[in-house]
């Protein structure tokens, strides 16, 4: 099972203030007892360590966000100009709706790796077809 791990979630893992992190904790501990394998992209982690960028958040967001890039199992799907090019696409054919250019981006990710179930609180994931796990 792979599961697609959004801003909000990281946000909420990495900071024990966030209203959401116990939730977050349990859902993560239960996809690890699941082997769930997650999956994340670097536009989402941009996305957290400008959330987190404040002087007294930024050493434990650089520390959060190194510890996920060495996770074994976490893929993250690099920035490149095609996934770029595809998520503006989706952003501009979809004028109805409120996401933006990153969850445009999350959304094709999500198709092309046929995942269902998202690991966020974002009601636009719901609004895409895909699951909420948060």
């Amino acid at each position: 099972m792979k599961v697609f791990v959004d801003t909000a979630a990281w946000i909420a893992l990495a900071n024990a203030d966030d209203e959401l992190h116990p939730r977050a904790s349990q859902i993560m501990s239960d996809l690890l007892t699941r082997k769930a394998r997650l999956v994340t992209t670097e536009f989402v982690l941009l996305e957290v360590a400008d959330a987190l960028a404040a002087p007294n958040l930024r050493s434990t967001t650089i520390q959060f966000i190194n510890q996920l890039r060495q996770s074994p199992i976490l893929r993250i799907i690099p920035l490149n100009d095609d996934l770029l090019a595809d998520g503006w696409t989706l952003y501009s054919k979809r004028l109805d709706k409120g996401w933006g250019l990153t969850d445009s981006t999350s959304f094709v990710v999500m198709l092309s790796e046929q995942i269902s179930q998202a690991f966020t609180s974002d009601r636009h994931f719901e609004q895409a077809g895909f699951v909420k796990l948060l």
